[in-house]
């Protein structure tokens, strides 16, 4: 491991741009109910979420060609993200940007199981970041879902600021507003980073690989589709560290919004480090 390890604390531990993913369908073998859009198919930050700084999780925006993500950097020359949002094979058609830094890619690692539902990958870059030694970034931890259920973390997000109306084309939208002819709406762009505040639930479906977060909150945050690949991040206030527990996969834009658990990736993350 380079700069960090497997923290020993038992109950511790996107966005897309306006313009949906046009590199590629998101991978229809990633699991998802019906109704349920992959974060990949639609675009939103955090609904009613705070301006974020990236430092705050060391997050950053991946870029390819028609759309963007969110990611985590684990690491100077490292990104957690999502899988479904790695959808070309292609080195060059990834930039990865923090604080207004950009960076290539040397190497695409998407998780073995990628296809069964973890959906989490990692971008390997070709030049490191150039921050200082005592830079801190979010903690992995192999620990079970199991001890984050009733936890708050908060969850970050690159995209759209809000959502209009229905839509075809774009002249449908208020000014403004662009349609995302893949689902129909229309959204207000936007580059900043954005966070909320959530409590995470279990998820019904399998609660080894997702969890979801209990939503909307008190100040009306939804994590909606597009936050593609942003962090949920625990603050063990004791230990002044950051643990990053899950990766924004998918949600319904209301109701839900899941999550690929640490205890899903955590050690492919750390064997990859």
């Amino acid at each position: 491991m380079s700069q960090h390890g497997i923290a020993t604390l038992g109950a511790v531990f996107s966005a897309f741009s306006f313009v949906a993913c046009m590199a590629g369908e998101a991978p229809q073998d990633v699991d998802r109910e019906p109704g349920e859009e992959v974060v990949s198919e639609a675009e939103q930050a955090i609904k009613n979420g705070t301006p974020a700084s990236p430092d705050e999780a060391m997050v950053v925006r991946v870029r390819l060609p028609g759309a963007s993500c969110t990611g985590t950097l684990i690491s100077s020359s490292r990104v957690v993200t999502a899988a479904h949002c790695l959808v070309s094979n292609t080195l060059g058609d990834y930039t990865v940007t923090y604080s207004g830094a950009a960076r290539s890619v040397s190497q695409i690692l998407k998780h073995p199981s990628a296809s069964s539902g973890v959906d989490v990958g990692i971008l390997v870059l070709s030049t490191p970041f150039s921050f200082g030694p005592l830079t801190e970034y979010p903690q992995v931890n192999v620990a079970d879902t199991d001890g984050l259920i009733g936890m708050e973390v908060t969850c970050y997000g690159y995209g759209a600021e809000d959502v209009g109306g229905a839509c075809t084309t774009s002249a449908d939208c208020a000014a403004g507003f662009g349609c995302n002819t893949s689902v129909g709406w229309c959204y207000k762009p936007t580059t900043t980073l954005r966070k909320g505040d959530f409590t995470i639930i279990s998820d019904p479906n399998d609660d080894d690989i997702w969890f979801r977060l209990d939503v909307p909150n008190a100040s009306g945050q939804i994590p909606l589709p597009g936050d593609s690949g942003g962090p949920c991040i625990l603050e063990n206030t004791s230990f002044g560290t950051k643990h990053l527990v899950g990766v924004t996969k998918a949600g319904n834009n209301t109701s839900y919004s899941r999550y690929t658990s640490r205890e899903a990736f955590a050690s492919w993350v750390l064997a990859n480090d």
